[in-house]
């Protein structure tokens, strides 16, 4: 029976993956215990979406450490060696956690693709519906006259771009006080209306995925096929709150979903069971509840309210009728278009 028993622990363990040993640090694992499950990612340096924010993931007993460069959705983030977070630490170096809002709520931009007719009026649709629905400005900067306040002095501005790479469709996360920063729409952006470019248009003015909200109830499944490189399903603690929103154009539907109890306290990517949670499985899910997710049919209430209370706009959607959404339209999401990011 104990042989029985002991063969039982080893096929879970090698069902649940090969845990991987953290190295000695003075500042994450001084006393040598810690340990990442397969899967489980940790940041070593910065904190998750900054540029230089340096993360390990375990995947089958190999640690490996990945370097973010600032931006939403890309496919991959650069391997780097391990030793890098360290040696940033002694240094000194900081990464940048300024609050990255366009000044006066004004983005500027400039379609740097020959987009075909389709696709333009396609990115067109998608900023009116922004500013229509939220009160932001997008300004095509040929149209900028010179004012310092305004993407300072008009020579700040996103270039939205066609560029066929590794990194896929993503955006660089709020304003970045440069020239060009960069919004990348692939083909594939296209294939649901307009709903995936309105979301790399958000992660442009700053807005971080929905399924990173402090209070969010999705689950990640770090053992299946993620729609993005893994700092994308990285919980953001310190996020600016507004309410969860399942129905956000903002989440993804991919590598995740709303488990069938939820008063099971389940691990994030950057957790295991030593922090006394359980790890998500693909059976903890509940398929028709999370249907919603993911949803790239336009913005939500949720999404508008968001912006316009993280520019001090005025607001037009309250706390209640986001509440009512969440509630009462689960069925309009359900069947809708759904984007792998």
């Amino acid at each position: 029976m104990k042989y029985l028993g002991a063969l039982a622990t080893m096929a879970s363990l090698a069902a649940a993956g090969v845990s991987c040993e953290l190295p000695l640090d003075a500042v994450h694992n001084p006393d040598g215990r810690h340990h990442l499950g397969d899967g489980q990612l940790k940041y070593v340096f910065g904190l998750p979406q900054d540029d230089g924010a340096i993360y390990q993931v375990c995947a089958d007993g190999v640690i490996t450490c990945y370097e973010e460069d600032g931006t939403a959705d890309s496919d991959v983030d650069a391997i780097v060696d391990c030793r890098k977070a360290e040696a940033k630490r002694r240094l000194g170096l900081a990464t940048d956690r300024k609050r990255r809002l366009w000044p006066l709520a004004t983005l500027c931009y400039k379609l740097d693709a020959p987009f075909d007719d389709v696709e333009r009026r396609t990115i067109q649709r998608a900023m009116h519906e922004i500013v229509e629905s939220t009160g932001v400005t997008m300004l095509d900067v040929a149209n900028c006259k010179h004012h310092d306040a305004i993407c300072g002095g008009c020579a700040h501005y996103v270039s939205i771009a066609q560029e066929r790479n590794k990194r896929g469709t993503y955006a660089e996360l709020g304003y970045r006080h440069k020239a060009g920063q960069k919004l990348n729409l692939l083909p594939s952006a296209f294939e649901h209306g307009m709903g995936s470019v309105m979301h790399e248009m958000l992660h442009a003015f700053g807005v971080i995925h929905e399924h990173a909200h402090p209070a969010s109830e999705a689950i990640v499944l770090r053992g299946q096929f993620l729609g993005a490189s893994r700092s994308n399903y990285m919980p953001i603690k310190e996020a600016f709150v507004t309410q969860y929103d399942i129905h956000s154009i903002m989440h993804y539907g991919v590598g995740l979903c709303l488990p069938t109890d939820k008063s099971i306290k389940f691990c994030a990517i950057d957790q295991n069971e030593d922090d006394g949670c359980v790890v998500p499985e693909k059976h903890h899910c509940d398929p028709a509840t999370s249907k919603v997710l993911g949803q790239r049919d336009g913005l939500s209430s949720g999404d508008i309210r968001n912006l316009q209370i993280l520019y001090g706009l005025e607001t037009t959607v309250t706390r209640h009728e986001v509440a009512v959404q969440q509630t009462v339209h689960k069925r309009i999401h359900a069947h809708g278009r759904h984007a792998d990011y």
